[in-house]
C-alpha cells in the first residue's frame, strides 16, 4: 500500500478521489472546468493528451494529480499533529 493509500485510509475515515480532488486543484489554478457530465478522471486524461508542457517534467492531469497526492499527505501530516490546514 502507497504512502497516499495509507494516508487516505487514516484521514479521518474520508475518502479523497484523487482525480476529483486534481480537478477541483486545478479549477482555481488554470480556470479549467470539465464541459457538464465529463468525469474528473476523464478530464485529466484529456488534459495530459495535450503532453507536457515547457518547464513541466510531467504532462498537466499528471501534475494536477501529484498536486492532489500532495494535498492529502499534508491533510494527514495536520490532522496527525493535531492543527487544522490553514
Amino acid at each position: 500500500m502507497s504512502v497516499i493509500d495509507k494516508a487516505k485510509r487514516k484521514l479521518i475515515g474520508i475518502n479523497i478521489p484523487r482525480d476529483e480532488l486534481a480537478i477541483r486543484i486545478a479549477q482555481p489554478c488554470i480556470g479549467m472546468h470539465p464541459p457538464k457530465g465529463v468525469a474528473a478522471s476523464k478530464a485529466l486524461d484529456d488534459m495530459d493528451a495535450m503532453g507536457t508542457m515547457p518547464g513541466m517534467a510531467y504532462p498537466i492531469g499528471e501534475s494536477f494529480r501529484r498536486a492532489a497526492d500532495a494535498a492529502v499527505i499534508y491533510f494527514h501530516e495536520c490532522i496527525k499533529a493535531g492543527t487544522q490546514p490553514s
